[in-house]
């Protein structure tokens, strides 16, 4: 018998397709992004409605750039991703989303997120060609590099927070620098130490994995957090606040590597970014962080401290 409604049964298979694209741009990780916001609040330009204008554009390129990466490497991967017992349900492992739309959407998302870098500014353009690069580079070489592996992911922070940086002109601080990059080198071995701590065959799930050993990775996280306590407070002395105020910010940095570390050594998760917009003492300390920096920095400027 005829189907008296044709193309119903369509329906579901494009809201399917549709929902898969969605996941395919992983929108939970665009929180990496806010890393852009941060030349704005430490430079003390977060007062200003055209900066804030510049570094939103920033943002949001950012957003759709580091989509657009996230579905390049999907595709080059879904074959590996299909022997894999979590990956195989991605969108393209999965074939929830065929590689045609998939193709369509990276295409979208280029072209409008170097439109919105371009609304930036011009050097923000640059540095979203060079992120793109960078990634490419990390896809193709540095991937599977000991080491370098970890360089490459912080390459690609390092040039977010430039973006907000260049994108409102300002000097992007030597300190931030420090702090940024051993920050992402930081998170960037613990998600080794947990895909290790996971993974039953570490070479097979990724192929820089199995060169790494726990031991190796305990000692250079702790090597960094000692590294980002004692940046991070010559930094807050840096800051031009009367009794070097800044300093009283140095517990809640504490405690925030301390508990990620926890998190890692209890949870077998293979993606510890998650934990970080999950876990509510992370959350509420970050907030309280936040809310002191930018208290401290509208005194300063008034004049008060």
């Amino acid at each position: 018998m005829a189907n008296p409604r044709p193309g119903v049964g369509e329906v579901p298979a494009q809201l399917g397709q549709a929902r898969g694209l969605w996941r395919l741009m992983r929108p939970r990780q665009w929180i990496k992004n806010l890393l852009v916001f941060a030349p704005l609040i430490f430079a003390g330009e977060f007062l200003s409605p055209g900066d804030w204008a510049r570094v939103i554009y920033a943002f949001l390129a950012f957003c759709l750039l580091s989509s657009a990466v996230y579905i390049a490497n999907d595709w080059r991967d879904r074959e590996e991703d299909r022997q894999h017992p979590k990956k195989r349900t991605r969108p393209l492992a999965s074939g929830q989303v065929s590689l045609q739309a998939a193709g369509s959407l990276l295409a979208v998302l280029l072209v409008v997120g170097f439109g919105l870098a371009f609304l930036s500014g011009a050097w923000v353009l640059l540095v979203a060609v060079l992120f793109l690069l960078v990634n490419v580079l990390y896809t193709y070489v540095l991937k599977s590099q000991l080491f370098l592996d970890a360089f490459g992911i912080s390459a690609g922070f390092m040039l977010r927070a430039l973006a907000g940086a260049v994108a409102i002109g300002v000097a992007f601080s030597p300190w931030l620098f420090a702090l940024v990059l051993l920050l992402t080198l930081f998170l960037a071995f613990g998600k080794r130490r947990s895909e290790l701590r996971a993974s039953l065959a570490p070479e097979q799930h990724r192929q820089v994995l199995g060169r790494y050993t726990a031991a190796l990775l305990d000692q250079l996280l702790g090597v960094l957090v000692s590294s980002m306590i004692a940046v991070y407070a010559i930094y807050s002395f840096d800051q031009p606040l009367h009794a070097h105020a800044f300093m009283l910010t140095i517990p809640f940095v504490i405690y925030g590597l301390f508990r990620y570390l926890y998190l890692l050594a209890v949870n077998d998760r293979e993606n510890p970014d998650e934990l970080l917009v999950t876990d509510w003492p992370t959350l509420v300390n970050l907030g309280l962080w936040g809310i002191t920096v930018v208290v401290m920095l509208i005194l300063n400027r008034q004049g008060v401290m």
